[in-house]
């Protein structure tokens, strides 16, 4: 293989791949609730890490393929891990929504080319971010969001969006750039103080419907 700056790039993106899913499968592993993690998001993930992998080989594009298939693994075990240890459910549609956008887009390649995939691939990583930003912002508890995660997802965007400017790929310059604002979003979230939250998003008040998000800990401190 000839040792190009777009392979350099490929490799590089290959091997944060490889480490950036761990941390939260790590983190979910360290704790007993998945209190702020939407199952919904990691569902989307693992499709779409399959996806990729598919269309990374269809393509003949090792380094599409590579990436995503080696991030499979960790997500579908904090996947796992979430759906066990109390992680947000909500938007649970919306990964048997995705499967079935992914194959038809897949099957549309047959009759009108690429250009479906790569759309919808390209975009795929909001079904990531999307839930997950939206769970953590209305969690009064982001302890079991692993920051780190979402950092390195960052540096992955920049890698595949600098592979897709060298290899003239589309659907890795959407996700690259779905994917840094996302992540930006999930990591102010992180920063903000519980306290400071709390009068942004109102704890509610005891008595009424808690907020699927919420832990039990945080209720029963303001009870």
């Amino acid at each position: 293989m000839t040792l190009t700056l777009a392979t350099l790039v490929g490799l590089a993106g290959t091997l944060l791949a490889a480490g950036y899913t761990v941390p939260q499968f790590r983190r979910l592993r360290q704790l007993r609730s998945a209190t702020g993690v939407s199952v919904a998001a990691l569902a989307n993930s693992t499709i779409s890490g399959v996806a990729w992998t598919v269309f990374g080989v269809l393509e003949h594009e090792v380094w599409v393929a590579l990436p995503a298939a080696v991030a499979v693994p960790a997500t579908a075990g904090a996947l796992v891990l979430a759906w066990l240890r109390g992680g947000s459910r909500e938007r649970l549609w919306l990964p048997a929504a995705w499967a079935a956008v992914v194959s038809l887009a897949g099957l549309s390649a047959l009759w009108v080319g690429s250009g479906p995939a790569t759309v919808a691939l390209g975009f795929s990583v909001a079904l990531l971010v999307t839930p997950a930003a939206l769970t953590a912002w209305r969690s009064h508890d982001v302890s079991a969001i692993a920051a780190s995660a979402w950092a390195l997802m960052i540096l992955d965007a920049l890698l595949a969006g600098a592979y897709g400017l060298l290899a003239d790929i589309d659907a890795n310059l959407i996700y690259a750039t779905v994917a840094t604002i996302g992540s930006l979003a999930i990591l102010l979230r992180i920063s903000i103080p519980d306290h400071v939250h709390a009068r942004l998003v109102p704890l509610p008040a005891a008595g009424s419907t808690p907020d699927p998000d919420v832990s039990r800990e945080d209720l029963s401190l303001v009870a």
